[in-house]
């Protein structure tokens, strides 16, 4: 069967910024034998709604009283590994948020989104999800534990990402 983004100008992977977790960074890394700084970053969470479980409290220098709200995203913009024809070069191994686009994560239903072209959204009723919904709220339950630990101990922004990643590796999720 034809995949539903093959019909597609990748509109998703142009204009969103794409959130992921640690778990998929290392996925990533291990795939393609990148440093997250070279795909990734904690970026000032300025987002009205997002899943505030997933947000990171850092402190940028020192002395700062308050620390300020991060998530950890992709470079996008386009996304960083979409290809010259508009498809993803790491599909196989991308990160879960992505591959269950357009899904709801949690039940698996299918949200109508305007980027997708009629026919594309279609196809998407016909199909489901690449990732199984239960090893997406596994890896969505770990990370915003992981998450929950930085945020109480309130760390300096350099650090966190190689807190998310120690942190990520002691997990198991078989």
């Amino acid at each position: 069967m034809v995949s539903p983004c093959s019909l597609c100008t990748a509109k998703c992977c142009k204009g969103y910024l794409i959130t992921v977790t640690s778990f998929d960074i290392l996925r990533i890394m291990q795939n393609t034998n990148k440093k997250p700084e070279e795909f990734c970053s904690l970026v000032y969470s300025n987002i009205l709604n997002t899943d505030n479980d997933t947000v990171l409290e850092c402190f940028v220098k020192e002395d700062d009283k308050y620390p300020c709200e991060y998530v950890l995203a992709l470079k996008s913009y386009p996304c960083t590994f979409l290809g010259s024809d508009n498809r993803c070069t790491i599909h196989e191994f991308a990160p879960l948020g992505c591959r269950m686009y357009p899904y709801k994560s949690t039940e698996g239903e299918l949200i109508p989104r305007p980027l997708c072209p009629s026919v594309s959204n279609l196809l998407f009723r016909i199909q489901k999800p690449t990732v199984k919904i239960a090893e997406y709220q596994k890896h969505m339950k770990a990370y915003k534990e992981i998450v929950e630990i930085w945020n109480k101990k309130k760390g300096k922004l350099d650090d966190c990402m190689q807190f998310l990643l120690e942190e990520s590796k002691k997990c198991s999720l078989e």
